[in-house]
Order: C-alpha cells, then sequence, then structure tokens
C-alpha cells in the first residue's frame, strides 16, 4: 500500500514533545486511518437511509452508488450505525 497525502491538524504543546515523537503520533494516526478508509469498513459501519423509498439498507452495491454520486439525491443519507 502507498503512503497517503493527508492534511492532519494536531494540536499540542510544543515543549512537551519533540519533533521525532509528533512525527511518529503523525504517522501512527496516518496509519489507523488507512486502515478503517476501505470500502469493506465502511460497509460494515455505514447504512444508506432513504426516505423517499422508506428503506434502510447496508448493502455494498447501494452503498458504493450513494458514496460515488456527484450529486446526492434529496432525502437520502448515508449514516454511520452508531
Amino acid at each position: 500500500m502507498k503512503p497517503v497525502d493527508r492534511d492532519l491538524l494536531i494540536l499540542l504543546h510544543e515543549d512537551r514533545y519533540t519533533e521525532q515523537q509528533i512525527q511518529s503520533a503523525v504517522r501512527q494516526i496516518s496509519d489507523m486511518l488507512s486502515l478503517i478508509e476501505t470500502m469493506d469498513y465502511l460497509c460494515a459501519v455505514m447504512e444508506v437511509v432513504d426516505c423517499n423509498r422508506s428503506r434502510i439498507t447496508s448493502k455494498r452495491s447501494v452503498l458504493e452508488k450513494a458514496i460515488s454520486r456527484k450529486t446526492h439525491k434529496p432525502f437520502e443519507f448515508i449514516v454511520h450505525r452508531n
């Protein structure tokens, strides 16, 4: 897996951490995000709520279509199963 370039905002007290500790923390956070930013993980924790059809589904194909749309349908929501 190739490394991902991303912008992270981490608020730290500069005097408490060395540059190596900060870089290590950023690398660990980036690694964690790479693990959970997969379609398999999203399908396990997200679902599509379609109020127009009174339907809630977590099917992979429906979720992929809902996420990949450039313009979202009215009253269709992608929600976390929390």
